[in-house]
């Protein structure tokens, strides 16, 4: 955590992360940006036996990275009843990489679901 926010780190590895041409994979960034955004509003929610799942994510890539830490910061834009809408930034040595917006979905709890 930085301050109150929960920040998402992930260390590149050249054999498990980047794609074929040797930059990381898409799918890579999009999982850090997605886990730091989603943390970031859940931690609101949780303290009121709520939860959010993402429904939606848009990813804009701006530069390629193929080393270093990978670090993601998301924050919630708009927390409702039913739905959230977050903002989150990939940076690597601090400059930003890409950044993503989210659409979650918010339900009860799963162990107050089971209990009602």
């Amino acid at each position: 955590m930085v301050g109150e926010e929960v920040v998402v780190e992930l260390d590149l590895d050249e054999g498990k992360h980047l794609q074929a041409l040797g930059t990381a994979h898409g799918g890579v960034i999009a999982s850090v940006l997605d886990s730091a955004i989603a943390l970031n509003v859940n931690k609101r929610l949780v303290e009121t036996g709520r939860v959010a799942v993402t429904a939606q994510l848009n990813v804009h890539y701006l530069r390629p990275v193929s080393k270093g830490r990978l670090v993601g910061i998301g924050r919630p834009i708009y927390i409702g009843s039913k739905t959230a809408v977050g903002y989150g930034e990939a940076r690597v040595e601090g400059e930003v990489v890409a950044m993503a917006t989210a659409v979650l979905v918010i339900k009860r709890a799963l162990r107050e679901e089971a209990s009602t």
